[in-house]
């Protein structure tokens, strides 16, 4: 194999969302780009939300809690927004 196909022997891991980069330059342009001033990192996706309100509503998906009820039906949705009143 020459070393132009061989697979670099370090890399680097963005230490929010665990993508992996070959470079430290890269992994360092990569946290500034998508996780600045994003407090709130979802710990099974990696994803980073700006607001507390977003990062509780994406929690939802994982826990498949659904806290609000549709009156006429009884069917129940994860976010509020999701439910129409006709």
């Amino acid at each position: 194999m020459s070393a132009s196909n061989s697979f670099p022997t370090k890399v680097w891991k963005c230490y929010v969302c665990g993508r992996i980069f070959a470079n430290l330059e890269q992994s360092k342009g990569h946290c500034y780009q998508q996780h600045r001033n994003l407090p709130y990192v979802c710990d099974l996706w990696g994803r980073a939300m700006k607001d507390f309100s977003n990062f509780k509503r994406h929690q939802l998906i994982h826990t498949g809690e659904r806290p609000h009820f549709c009156r006429h039906c009884g069917k129940a949705f994860a976010r509020k927004d999701k439910l129409n009143d006709p």
